[in-house]
């Protein structure tokens, strides 16, 4: 029992080393880019929403939003949609926005966007300037 256990454990391992995905080796090639439209965010963020080929030569949408780390480089994020799905997709996308528009969403008139509340530096400086504040006020 214990060695059929083993075996198990054994070709598993040889399978998945040996198909590509984690631990994999070969490279992949990097998918053709047919459009790119991109804009900043009100607050610190970026996003870009490009139109792709996908490895078997289908369109495939990607929305990539960049969030900045301390040391000024971005974090992404991906979200890749395939072409057997843009219709579902975009109609869900319409569906979204008509409830956006008929129920008047926005964001809060007092809404702040902290432009630098991803930079550590400016929060520590903003801390230190509320802490001497507080004791002005004491």
């Amino acid at each position: 029992m214990a060695a059929r256990d083993a075996n198990k454990r054994s070709s598993s391992r040889n399978r998945s080393s040996s198909s590509p995905g984690l631990g994999s080796t070969r490279k992949k090639k990097p998918r053709e880019i047919l459009n790119t439209i991109a804009f900043d965010s009100k607050g610190p963020r970026k996003y870009a929403v490009q139109l792709q080929k996908a490895g078997n030569g289908n369109p495939c949408l990607k929305i990539i939003e960049g969030i900045p780390n301390d040391d000024g480089s971005f974090r992404k994020i991906y979200l890749t949609i395939y072409s057997e799905d843009f219709e579902a997709f975009f109609r869900a996308l319409g569906d979204t926005y008509r409830v956006i528009t008929d129920q008047q969403i926005s964001t809060p008139k007092n809404h702040k966007t902290p432009k630098t509340m991803f930079k550590a530096t400016k929060k520590k400086e903003s801390a230190g300037a509320e802490d001497s504040k507080r004791g002005a006020a004491a």
